[in-house]
């Protein structure tokens, strides 16, 4: 026992001074994604070590855990490429001499298939060609047993540094599609994830949907998102937006002619309700529609029968409705512009998108996933955004929501010249800003700055339902300093909370 007792007393003593190594590291990986909100557990690499000696194995796993990493410990080749195809792996270490499949052909199946990934080859003191030929076959760097966990971990961290913008990738890439994304759709606002749980419920049924939402808020991408996770998802998304036809022409367009039904119907063509038969209809706009037409498609929507305009034949059409609107339908109905029976019959799972002003946390997300997905910014080597300039586009309010964001973003493209965006062209912010006849000159100027930052967190927090935290990291301000902000001016959280609302 003492031997083994000693051993272990001297491997801690030699690994202790050691951790250190990482803390530079992890403070880099944490300030490539902490921008985006991805939580830091999600910015610690992952790391895979394959050896077939269960002792060693286990002993590198461990000391990769306590200097601040994910591990994982296999046994086999096959085991490894298993687990990379399961999970993401950043960093690969693996003795050579491994059974049935070498670590030398290991190495190239996983350069093979993950090309960024760094590989760290084990390779005994009598194999030095070995390991020569693993290095020129892709792995990074080679160590020799016994071990130096000094230059282990040196290896290790630089292999991760070298290649930190792939890791970045891969870990927005894992978060967004298990947090955030959902049908092209990006958030992490608890109202907006929310709003993604009831879709996935609903999607698999037949119930209509009804979205209501300002524009550009993306009524189109989750009527597209419904469809697509509906068993109707492989049949057609037919989309017709109401507001852009005459009533006349809606109506042919929505129940299809026969030929010579009306002058210039030459041929008999089939309307958008025919063609969304074993598929999907998406109404855009459909406050624009007449009670005369709301009486007609109601009829449709009961009867599921449809029939062409000049024709006898009633045709049976199984479809799945999805309507969208800029103006709440209710106010609508009560505003005598849309039939109550109508309403019913379309606003059967109502869904409200929120503005992105009362999301503005998801602003650092929707930016970077931008930039990386826009052409002409990785033509031009565009990879990051300023924070004061991400903090302009956090203020803003954003009355076209996310289009208009695209367009801000697109247009900052298109005249940055650097890897970073540092301006954005705001200009109906200005339209908001106070002219200088309007500002009272009879009061100090602090004042009037401690005027307008009261001002400015009133409109905050009514815009984010009193949400603290938010509010905070939209300031980009410690959640204590707001705190003290909002006791200083008497501001209290539970008066801007939707429930404590009055209308």
């Amino acid at each position: 026992m003492e031997p083994t007792h000693r051993g272990a007393k001297e491997i801690k003593r030699r690994l202790r001074p050691l951790f250190s190594l990482l803390v530079s590291f992890m403070k880099t990986a944490s300030s490539l994604l902490s921008p985006l909100g991805v939580p830091s557990n999600l910015l610690v690499p992952d790391i895979l070590v394959v050896d077939d000696d269960p002792a060693l194995g286990d002993l590198l796993a461990q000391l990769y855990e306590r200097s601040g990493y994910n591990a994982v410990s296999v046994r086999s080749s096959e085991e490894a490429l298993a687990l990379m195809e399961q999970r993401n792996i950043d960093f690969v270490i693996a003795d050579l001499k491994l059974p049935v499949m070498s670590g030398t052909e290991l190495i190239a199946r996983v350069k093979e298939k993950y090309t960024d990934v760094p590989f760290l080859a084990i390779t005994g003191c009598r194999d030095i060609d070995l390991a020569i030929s693993a290095f020129k076959n892709g792995a990074c760097d080679f160590v020799i047993k016994p071990l130096d966990f000094a230059r282990l971990l040196e290896s290790t961290r630089v292999a991760l540094q070298t290649t930190a913008v792939h890791m970045e990738m891969r870990h927005l890439r894992r978060f967004l599609k298990d947090e955030c994304e959902f049908g092209g759709m990006l958030s992490k606002a608890p109202q907006m994830r929310r709003i993604f749980a009831i879709v996935r419920a609903v999607a698999a049924t037949d119930m209509t949907i009804s979205i209501e939402g300002e524009t550009g808020t993306g009524k189109e991408l989750l009527a597209s998102a419904v469809h697509s996770h509906s068993s109707r998802g492989s049949r057609s998304l037919v989309k017709i937006n109401c507001a852009g036809f005459p009533e006349s022409l809606l109506e042919s367009e929505l129940f299809g002619y026969e030929k010579g039904a009306f002058t210039g119907a030459v041929q008999s063509k089939a309307g958008k309700i025919e063609q969304a038969h074993g598929g999907t209809l998406f109404l855009d706009e459909i406050e624009s529609m007449s009670l005369a037409m709301q009486g007609k498609l109601l009829r449709v929507l009961e009867d599921r029968r449809v029939q062409r305009l000049g024709g006898h034949r009633s045709i049976h059409v199984d479809m799945r409705v999805v309507t969208a609107t800029n103006v709440p339908l209710a106010q609508l109905v009560t505003a005598g512009k849309m039939r109550r029976d109508f309403y019913y019959r379309i606003a059967v799972v109502p869904i409200h998108l929120i503005p992105l002003r009362q999301r503005s946390g998801d602003i650092p997300l929707l930016v970077h996933y931008f930039l990386r997905r826009h052409s002409l910014a990785t033509q031009k080597g565009i990879k990051s955004i300023s924070n004061d300039a991400l903090s302009l586009l956090m203020a803003y309010r954003w009355p076209g929501n996310i289009r208009e964001l695209q367009n801000v973003l697109h247009r900052a493209i298109v005249l940055n010249a650097g890897e970073t965006i540092h301006h954005v062209d705001l200009p109906a912010a200005n339209k908001d800003a106070p002219r200088a006849s309007e500002c009272n000159v009879s009061i100090p100027l602090k004042q009037w700055l401690v005027d307008k930052e009261k001002q400015y967190l009133v409109q905050k927090l009514s815009d984010l339902d009193g949400d603290i935290s938010l509010t905070a990291r939209t300031f980009r301000i410690g959640v204590r300093t707001l705190t003290r902000k909002m006791n200083r001016y008497g501001l209290r959280k539970a008066v801007y909370k939707k429930k404590d609302l009055r209308t």
